[in-house]
């Protein structure tokens, strides 16, 4: 159970630059830096995207799921388990586009982890997914990823790619639940 099936269209669609800041899931994501060659096509590339769900969110979503699916009590607490067991700190959703369909392939991305205080937290090596065909021009892949430990409030998530000479390719801020609450309506 992931839940995802597919990337949310509004993590394709987006355009972000060293700066940007966005709400996703009710959490404040801020592109700190990248090092990646931007070029202008239909829009800007690379593209590197992300959005995070906390264990809690990842929770209701199961609930939802196993509501409107009837699942019986035995397959509510496998999929309970499986999620404290494999994503007690939350999962991250990685979108990515390239210009070359090797490049693009899950297998070169690795994600790190690290607190405020720069101390990993948490890696992972993505496995092999081959690219997708977006345009002409741009291949796109994307991935879901379960982190296994636990998280501070605020943390930074490196996306990194193995082709690259750069120690850091992508780098951002995930503050979970900052994203400012919205007034009822009166």
């Amino acid at each position: 159970m992931n839940g995802f099936p597919q990337v949310d269209n509004a993590l394709k669609r987006m355009q972000l630059y060293e700066g940007s800041v966005y709400v996703t899931y009710g959490h404040r994501i801020t592109e700190v830096f990248s090092e990646l060659d931007y070029k202008m096509g239909v829009g800007l590339f690379p593209k590197t995207n992300i959005a995070f769900l906390n264990y809690q969110q990842l929770v209701l979503l199961m609930q939802d799921t196993a509501k409107r699916e009837q699942w019986s009590q035995e397959k509510y607490m496998e999929a309970r388990n499986r999620l404290k067991q494999h994503a007690p700190g939350g999962r991250i959703i990685l979108y990515v586009e390239r210009f070359d369909m090797y490049q693009t392939n899950n297998k070169f991305f690795f994600i790190i982890i690290r607190g405020n205080d720069e101390n990993k937290i948490f890696e992972y090596q993505l496995p092999y997914k081959a690219a997708e065909l977006v345009t002409t021009d741009v291949f796109s892949n994307w991935a879901i990823i379960d982190v296994d430990v636990p998280l501070p409030e605020c943390f930074f998530i490196y996306v990194n790619h193995k082709m690259t000479e750069h120690l850091s390719d992508t780098k951002f801020l995930v503050e979970q639940n900052a994203a400012p609450l919205q007034k009822p309506a009166e």
